[in-house]
C-alpha cells in the first residue's frame, strides 16, 4: 500500500539564523579585543625582559674585564684597550649573538639609540666608560634607566658634572643635570 503522506521538514527561520550570527559576531569581537590586550601585555613584558637580560649581559661582559684585563669582551674588544667598547659594537653583539629582537616588530633589532622607540632598549654613553641602558614603558609612560660604570670610567670626578641638553623624543626633556650632594632636573621646552 502506498501512502500519500507529506513529510514535514524542520528548518531554522531567518530570525533564528540572524540571532545566531549576531551572537557569534559579539563573541568574536570580545575575543579579538581580549586577545589584543593579552598580546600587548606580552610584548611589554618581553621588552622589560630584554631590558633585564641586556643589563645582566653587559654586567657579565664588563665583569670579565675586572677579573682579567687580557680578556676579549663582545667577541672583539680587548679589555686592555684604552678606549671603552662603542655602543654600536655592543648593540651589534646583542642583536647578533643574543638575538635580541623588538617584540613589536620581530624583523627589527631590539636595540636602538632612542629609548622612546616602542619595544627597544637603548644603550647610550654620556662619558667615557659610562653606559645608560633605557627602555620606554608605554603603560606607565616612563623611561626606565640603569647606569653602568666600567673599568674605563675615570676615577677622578669633579664636584660638578654637567650634561648638555638632550632631546630624547618623549614628552619631557631635561637639562643641567648637576651631580653634587643633590641631583636636580630642570624642565625645558622642546
Amino acid at each position: 500500500m502506498i501512502s500519500n503522506k507529506k513529510t514535514k521538514h524542520q528548518a531554522f527561520t531567518l530570525i533564528e539564523l540572524l540571532v545566531v550570527v549576531a551572537i557569534i559576531g559579539i563573541l568574536a569581537a570580545v575575543g579579538v579585543v581580549a586577545y589584543n590586550g593579552y598580546t600587548g601585555a606580552a610584548k611589554e613584558k618581553t621588552t622589560e625582559a630584554n631590558f633585564k637580560n641586556i643589563n645582566k649581559s653587559l654586567m657579565f661582559e664588563f665583569m670579565r674585564c675586572e677579573i682579567d684585563s687580557s680578556s676579549l669582551i663582545f667577541d672583539t674588544h680587548s679589555c686592555g684597550n684604552n678606549n671603552p667598547p662603542s655602543t654600536s659594537l655592543i648593540g651589534s653583539y646583542l642583536t647578533n649573538k643574543l638575538r635580541i629582537k623588538n617584540p613589536y616588530n620581530t624583523s627589527s633589532s631590539g636595540i636602538s639609540s632612542n629609548p622612546c622607540n616602542l619595544g627597544t632598549v637603548s644603550i647610550t654613553t654620556s662619558s667615557k666608560g659610562n653606559y645608560s641602558i633605557n627602555y620606554y614603558s608605554s603603560p606607565s609612560k616612563k623611561i626606565t634607566t640603569t647606569n653602568i660604570g666600567t673599568t674605563w670610567t675615570p676615577v677622578k670626578v669633579t664636584g660638578y658634572t654637567t650634561y648638555t641638553p638632550v632631546k630624547i623624543g618623549c614628552n619631557t626633556t631635561y637639562t643641567q643635570v648637576k651631580i653634587t650632594g643633590k641631583t636636580t632636573y630642570t624642565n625645558i621646552n622642546p
